[in-house]
């Protein structure tokens, strides 16, 4: 039995409703990641004691990891799925995101497994954690932001 893609009730508009529902849901998770990323790192040197752990970032730090898989799917599909129709500005906006979000995952993962294993720190190890992570956050900010809002938008 053929169900209707668009319109006219049925199962396949029940699947697409429940499709834009979790792009929503995706959205909102890596919105709401990103503005406790933006927080946590404008408020650190606020409440933070000067000792070498960092709480708020061991917790914000797994949501942070979904949020740099996610966004590196979802951009990946979203430059895949490019037409030859597809205008220039669109194809930079999406090799922008899809790029943006390779180099979010690899400058991540590559920190937060430092951190994961603390007897592997030593010397300007730490101190480079201390310059690299800023940097890493705020790049997870522009791309999670960047990726909500087109999940936010996209048309299913």
């Amino acid at each position: 039995m053929a169900y209707p893609a668009r319109g006219g009730g049925g199962k396949g508009r029940a699947i697409m409703d429940g499709m834009e529902a979790a792009k929503r849901a995706l959205a909102i998770l890596l919105a709401g990641t990103a503005l406790a990323a933006w927080l946590a790192l404008v408020l650190t040197p606020v409440f933070h004691d000067g000792s070498p752990e960092y709480p708020v970032w061991e917790a914000v730090n797994w949501f942070m990891a979904a949020g740099a898989i996610a966004a590196l799917a979802v951009n990946g599909l979203r430059r895949r799925a490019l037409g030859p129709d597809a205008g220039t500005l669109g194809y930079l906006r999406a090799s922008a995101a899809w790029y943006g979000s390779i180099v979010l995952a690899m400058l991540f993962f590559w920190e937060w497994f430092w951190t994961l294993n603390p007897g592997s720190e030593t010397g300007l190890a730490v101190t480079s954690h201390v310059v690299y992570f800023p940097i890493v956050d705020a790049l997870f900010v522009v791309v999670a932001l960047a990726t909500a809002r087109h999940l936010w938008g996209a048309k299913p």
